[in-house]
């Protein structure tokens, strides 16, 4: 007997120009970043011309995510704070499920977060933009996604589309400055952060019964999406003690969903390229890659640009998934 698919429907979005869309509709039609002229409340996604809008804004943070300093050292936005995603947005360790293997993408606690929000000189009420330089904004992502998890105020917190690069090709100001502290920082309200929000982070046990779900049978729901490489995908890349794919996990990879100049696609050609790998959109509940970095990108179009609220990412992804011993693996 055919197994019953779950549906979903996206929620009503709101599109570049921060107007509502009817429920169902395509959220968007041409870019998805909000341009100069969207105001206040742009949405998650903003143009480079947005961000030169409000550089003046005395509530505005900004912030370069990158693996070292060393684009950062060279060029920057003016007052822009650096991060080093493995210092403050992925963690190195190791975890129970995986003995001694060495991870690199362990999720931070809301204490870190709170820390690193402190270091950022981020207070109550301020807004968040987050860019980066060598990793087609899934470094910021990756940080945009933790912070919503634990609670930052969904309209006060952004990516700018095309990161650095996207800037500079607008011929806007870059600098190598760093940012002046200032004492005033020290009298302001620390944002207030919860307990991680479950909705955002699938577990293995999730993703275990969502591969158990999506292996049964021809009409069986298509639960999961793997966007790292196809050679990833298929076992050839080997990023962990086994290679392969977790079972009944559609492929396509993140960087499909990027022009060459890395900036976002619109999301209706997006969620396009997803379909095109065989995927029903509304019942997908989890994107994973190697680390929850790629896999935040994808649940950023999804999840944030277009709507589909009940997909996850699932950052332990394949560093858990290819490192225990008791996983399904499939290999082409």
């Amino acid at each position: 007997m055919p197994n019953a698919r779950t549906k979903t429907t996206p929620r009503a979005s709101r599109g570049a120009s921060g107007s509502k869309q009817p429920e169902g509709a395509v959220p968007h039609v041409g870019s998805a970043a909000a341009s100069a002229d969207a105001g206040d409340n742009p949405g998650p996604l903003v143009s480079a011309a947005w961000v030169r809008e409000h550089l003046g804004d005395d509530d505005l943070r900004i912030v370069h995510v990158a693996p070292d300093r060393r684009v950062y050292n060279k060029r920057h936005l003016p007052g822009a704070m650096l991060s080093d995603i493995h210092r403050e947005l992925a963690l190195r360790g190791t975890a129970d499920e995986t003995g001694d293997v060495e991870r690199e993408w362990l999720v931070p606690s809301t204490d870190d977060a709170s820390r690193v929000l402190r270091t950022w000189r981020v207070g109550k009420g301020d807004r968040l933009l987050l860019y980066d330089d060598v990793g087609l904004n899934r470094h910021a992502i990756r940080g945009y996604w933790l912070l919503r998890m634990y609670g930052f105020p969904k309209d006060r917190i952004h990516i700018m589309d095309g990161g650095i690069e996207a800037w500079r090709r607008a011929g806007f100001e870059t600098t190598t400055d760093l940012p002046e502290a200032d004492l005033a920082d020290a009298l302001r309200q620390p944002v207030e952060l919860g307990e991680r929000d479950e909705s955002f982070l699938a577990t293995y046990d999730e993703v275990l019964a969502w591969s158990r779900e999506a292996t049964k049978g021809s009409n069986a729901p298509t639960r999961i999406v793997d966007v790292r490489t196809a050679n990833e995908y298929v076992g050839t890349d080997l990023r962990a003690a086994r290679g392969g794919h977790i079972p009944g996990a559609r492929h396509r990879c993140f960087v499909d969903l990027l022009t060459d100049e890395g900036t976002f696609r619109p999301v209706d050609e997006m969620l396009a390229l997803i379909r095109a790998s065989g995927v029903e959109l509304d019942e997908v509940r989890a994107t994973y890659c190697q680390g929850g970095v790629r896999a935040a990108l994808v649940w950023f179009v999804l999840h944030e640009l277009a709507g589909y609220d009940d997909v996850k990412s699932y950052a332990g992804s394949w560093e858990e998934w290819g490192n225990r011993p008791d996983s399904p693996i499939e290999r082409v």
